[in-house]
């Protein structure tokens, strides 16, 4: 039996002081001078691997029979029970330009549930919490998806995922959308996309080919604030790479109606 409540606080705690080195390196402006552009939208820094090794460094020490699923380092498998999925910077080229959007998403799986998911924005000073039955919180605040009913008042967030051909999916975004909504938005950082449905700052996310370690935190964020997600298949999200909607729920049927 897991004692939930104390891998939630953990959870909470790591996010804070992973934030705190991710905010030291942002604040120092090496970014730009250690990136690496591995294709026209991903960047890969010398922070995303050493925040990445910190991360599992500190995770096994506490809890050294979890398994953990790394962006940056990949599978550590032991066989257990619990799996931490993390990303270490969400919003990678956004860290490299000094635009503040970047964060660290970690979520915990339990018996194959998700159930616990925190969001560090440190440069915003902004946390997202989320544990299963116990809602979302924004720095210790409940927060809730919007109420927004009509798809016309409605502001989408997207991104084009890991998808290859970013034209084709911007193209199949665009027409499906664009002029159904009253605006689309693009953060660059899909946990907080995620994160700003939770908290009623937009209210849809949609993306594609999306990796578990970008939206593993904020799916269960949006869900704990009242929001619905799912694949475009409308089945439930599991912990792979895949297409979904995020959405405040009321708006769900009528975003999968236009895929």
């Amino acid at each position: 039996m897991h004692n939930i409540k104390e891998i939630a606080q953990f959870t909470q705690q790591l996010a804070t002081e992973a934030g705190e080195l991710l905010l030291k390196a942002y604040q120092e402006q090496s970014g730009a001078n250690n990136a690496k552009r591995t294709s026209p939208k991903e960047m890969k820094l010398v922070e995303d691997a050493t925040i990445d090794e910190w991360l599992v460094q500190k995770i096994l020490e506490t809890y050294p029979t979890h398994s953990i699923l790394a962006e940056e380092s990949g599978e550590h498998k032991k066989g257990t029970d619990v799996l931490w999925i993390i990303d270490p910077i969400d919003g990678s080229v956004n860290f490299s330009v000094q635009n503040p959007f970047v964060a660290i998403s970690l979520a915990v799986v339990i018996n194959g549930e998700l159930t616990i998911g925190v969001i560090e924005a440190p440069v915003l000073q902004e946390q997202f919490i989320a544990v299963k039955g116990k809602g979302a919180k924004l720095n210790k605040k409940e927060i809730h998806v919007s109420q927004t009913k009509k798809l016309s008042d409605a502001y989408l967030v997207s991104c084009e995922g890991g998808a290859k051909d970013r034209t084709a999916v911007l193209e199949r975004i665009i027409v499906n959308y664009f002029d159904q909504v009253k605006d689309v938005r693009k953060l660059g950082s899909a946990a907080l996309e995620c994160a700003w449905v939770a908290s009623g700052r937009a209210d849809a996310y949609v993306t594609i080919e999306i990796d578990p370690w970008d939206v593993a935190a904020g799916i269960l964020i949006v869900q704990e604030a009242g929001g619905k997600v799912t694949t475009f298949d409308n089945e439930a999200w599991e912990p792979k790479r895949a297409d979904i909607i995020c959405s405040n729920g009321l708006l769900h049927d009528e975003l999968m109606s236009l895929l």
